[in-house]
């Protein structure tokens, strides 16, 4: 799930309209910066796997992507934010936190419960439904996408961009097709 995370922070917004847009979508995306991070620095690996969905295995993610470390991870970014206020920081929190919820639902069990445990979480669409959850996921973009629209012409705070907002993450999705994929 990639463009899900960005339309959770699309939502986001609608729930919370004064965090900063740019802070909701770093907050969706900040375990995945942390994991691209620590596996340059060698803390977390991943491999490819050429014809098995997703295309790649996450080998170990701990750091920045189990339920302990995620939480971690949101205060921290949420703390960033207090001067905001407490809503703010709470939203910008959220968005990270967000991160481990929507990947629990695509990942297989590598979603540890905290760095090397042994329990793993994750209910695997990904593998169980190899092309079935790109639709899964499109379901979710276009109901947020549908809530930040809505909210947007409500407040009448984003400056008329909801739609291209939704559009580009829309886009991303669908350049993200199981279909497109070299992986396949």
């Amino acid at each position: 799930m990639y463009a899900g995370h960005f339309a959770a922070a699309l939502a986001l917004k609608t729930a919370q309209p004064r965090a900063p847009t740019w802070a909701l979508l770093l907050g969706v995306g900040f375990l995945d910066v942390l994991f691209g991070i620590f596996v340059l620095l060698g803390f977390e690996r991943a491999s490819l796997t050429p014809g098995r969905s997703p295309g790649f295995s996450l080998d170990f993610i701990d750091w920045s992507h189990s339920f302990a470390a995620s939480i971690f991870w949101a205060v921290l970014f949420g703390l960033l934010f207090l001067r905001r206020g407490r809503a703010v920081a709470f939203a910008a929190g959220i968005a990270v936190f967000s991160h481990f919820v929507l990947d629990f639902v695509m990942h297989p069990p590598d979603l540890a419960l905290w760095p090397h445990a042994h329990s793993h979480l994750g209910l695997g669409l990904w593998v169980r439904w190899p092309h079935g959850w790109w639709w899964f996921e499109l379901v979710f973009i276009v109901v947020c996408g549908a809530v930040y629209f809505v909210g947007s012409r409500r407040d009448r705070t984003y400056g008329g961009r909801a739609l291209a907002a939704c559009g580009v993450v829309l886009l991303l999705h669908v350049a993200n097709s199981p279909w497109a994929s070299p992986a396949r």
